[in-house]
């Protein structure tokens, strides 16, 4: 397949899981809390040297606060984003050396792990959505639950909830990171580009070092607090106490050979043999509920895409136990009923409608929406016609 036929979304996100579904709420009332540039050109090519797309920029609406850009960058052959230059160069180097967009993909995800880990990294978990030729697949590779977690786990004496599910080891649910990626790879991935292929890149960053750029070390930085408390973080991200600073060499030997094994065996090299012997270990020195047998069951899961359509756009995105994508739909559905195109970008009479939809939306999701290996979700429902013409009759000027 190749790569211009290829359009590839990659979420590695942590997100909250939703409680088991509870009747719809017909009129919701309260709203809840609130993988590169191209493949051809070199990451230092600049606006000139690329053709100008500003007859391409679409008209604004009144307004808009924000200059449409002259020129970008244009290819052919696909394009890669990462919230990483280093990883973002992989992504845009692999789909160069012949790769495809989901070989770019998982290229991007293990560079991720090494030089953005808050981004991305082979202990959690994530969501693609690829568009294949005229085929889309949704995979499913997010965290599952232990088999030993209870509902009521992250509760104190006092009924209200600890900290304990967003730090340590309780707030860690089985990985999925890298059965999705395997996965994804072999179904999706060029012939051209094994597995070894591309996992190299990530190798090499881990075990040659890379240069410290300031968005590394700032978020190194910010998460000072968190690392001390875990000798062996605080030993690799804060060398003498500090964290590394810009335009040093960062090296990682240990996530190194993880990622060799895994390069070697494949999945077995993470959820058997040493490295799950290691996490098993260091499950129990931490009171951690993570069990050999828990990494041996896990599988990522191809699922159905959502799909809806939004001003005569077709769009395709996540469904559950992702609730990204229903609820997109959802507001999607309520605000066709409004020309907000025409409103005064951030005016009243813009934000209005789009926080009331967002309201509604987030409102359903939470009541409803849950694992589908678990629950039942009225995926159907809460995007029909009937449904989202009740939600859009109780928003009122």
């Amino acid at each position: 397949m190749k790569p211009s036929r290829i359009a590839l979304c990659l979420a590695l996100l942590a997100a909250c899981s939703a409680p088991a579904p509870a009747p719809l709420p017909p009129e919701p009332a309260a709203p809840p809390p609130p993988a590169t540039a191209s493949a051809a050109p070199p990451l230092s090519a600049s606006a000139s040297a690329v053709p100008a797309m500003a007859a391409a920029v679409p008209k604004m609406p009144p307004g808009w606060p924000y200059t449409a850009p002259a020129a970008g960058v244009a290819s052919t052959r696909g394009m890669v984003s990462s919230d990483e230059q280093l990883a973002t160069k992989v992504g845009q180097e692999m789909l160069a050396a012949g790769g495809n967009a989901v070989d770019a993909a998982v290229a991007t995800a293990f560079a991720l792990a090494v030089v953005l880990p808050s981004a991305g990294n082979i202990g959690g978990g994530g969501f693609m959505v690829a568009r294949v030729g005229d085929k889309t697949h949704a995979l499913d590779f997010r965290e599952k639950a232990p088999s030993k977690a209870k509902a009521d786990m992250f509760l104190g004496k006092d009924g209200k909830p600890t900290p304990d599910s967003r730090s340590g080891y309780l707030a860690s649910g089985v990985p999925g990171s890298v059965a999705g990626l395997f996965e994804a790879h072999k179904k999706l991935g060029s012939r051209s580009k094994s597995w070894k292929d591309v996992m190299a890149p990530a190798i090499k960053l881990a075990r040659d070092g890379f240069t410290v750029d300031d968005n590394f070390a700032r978020v190194v930085s910010d998460s000072t607090e968190k690392l001390q408390k875990y000798p062996a973080s605080a030993a690799l991200f804060l060398p003498g106490g500090k964290p590394p600073a810009a335009g040093t060499v960062f090296k990682n030997p240990d996530l190194a050979a993880t990622l060799e094994r895994i390069a070697d065996q494949g999945p077995a090299g993470f959820y058997a043999g040493k490295t799950a012997e290691l996490l098993v270990a260091e499950m129990k020195r931490g009171k951690g509920l993570i069990s050999a047998a828990d990494l041996k069951a896990y599988q990522a899961k191809w699922r159905e895409p959502i799909e809806f359509s939004y001003r005569g756009r077709k769009v395709l995105s996540m469904p559950p136990p992702s609730s990204g994508g229903v609820t997109l739909g959802i507001m999607c559905g309520l605000l066709e009923g409004f020309d907000i195109g025409k409103r005064p970008f951030q005016s009243p009479e813009h934000l209005q409608p789009v926080f009331e939809a967002m309201r509604r939306a987030f409102a359903a999701r939470n009541a409803t929406l849950g694992d589908p290996d678990v629950v039942k979700n009225p995926v159907e429902q809460l995007l029909s016609k009937a449904w989202l013409d009740q939600q859009r009759a109780s928003i009122t000027p």
